[in-house]
């Protein structure tokens, strides 16, 4: 009888430790970066960023929840306070059935997110998630289910732009000597900041790095 009640104690006592213990933040993908790699959001607060005026007073819902930064209703654009020139960048994202938004590199040129899942790749425009939206489709459709998360690998030097949507190129060292529409400003050669949507859709980003080049 001893033993049995000490099982239900243990029991019992597991059951409130489970209880108490904080949800576990989500896995982080497979990306480990190397040296050169800087961590642009830490998972904790909005240090290194600021959120843009939004339209008609819309006032910004970005927050960090169990180390994402979350836009969970359409608020928003929120940028680094840094600003690039020539980089790579690794960034992970989830958005909603029929979310849509998007990551702009220097603030000028948006490589456009938004639920494509299931069409067909000769179906594909350029406002389809991994294209340059405004200028370039993507080649194949990479995109995962509404609600998964998913990976960027974007490259920007001078011009170009390359694409790597759940680890498939889908842009190729494609040329952008112009802003895409909603960009901070026209002045494509200088450095700026990384940009990302949230006046379209809700949206959740994190492991965000950036490793600047030459």
């Amino acid at each position: 009888m001893r033993a049995w009640t000490l099982c239900v104690i243990g029991l019992i006592a597991a059951a409130a430790l489970a209880a108490e213990k904080p949800a576990e933040e989500p896995a982080e993908g497979q990306f480990k970066p190397e040296d050169g790699w800087a961590q642009l959001f830490n998972g904790k607060d909005l240090s290194g960023w600021k959120t843009l005026p939004g339209r008609r007073g819309i006032e910004s819902s970005w927050t960090v929840e169990k180390g994402v930064l979350a836009n969970p209703r359409r608020s928003v654009n929120i940028r680094t306070e840094k600003t690039f020139t020539n980089f790579k960048l690794h960034i992970e994202f989830k958005v909603n059935a029929g979310g849509n938004s998007g990551v702009y590199a220097r603030g000028r040129k948006e490589v456009q997110i938004r639920d494509s899942f299931g069409i067909a790749d000769n179906k594909l425009k350029h406002w389809d998630c991994g294209g340059i939206y405004s200028k370039h489709a993507p080649s194949t459709n990479a995109c995962e289910a509404p609600g998964e998360w998913q990976t960027f690998d974007i490259e920007v030097v001078g011009d170009t732009i390359t694409v790597a949507l759940n680890g498939k190129t889908v842009v190729d060292h494609k040329e952008v000597k112009q802003p895409t529409g909603g960009q901070l400003d026209n002045d494509v050669g200088k450095p700026g900041p990384l940009m990302l949507q949230g006046d379209h859709a809700p949206v959740w980003y994190r492991n965000i790095w950036i490793k600047p080049l030459p």
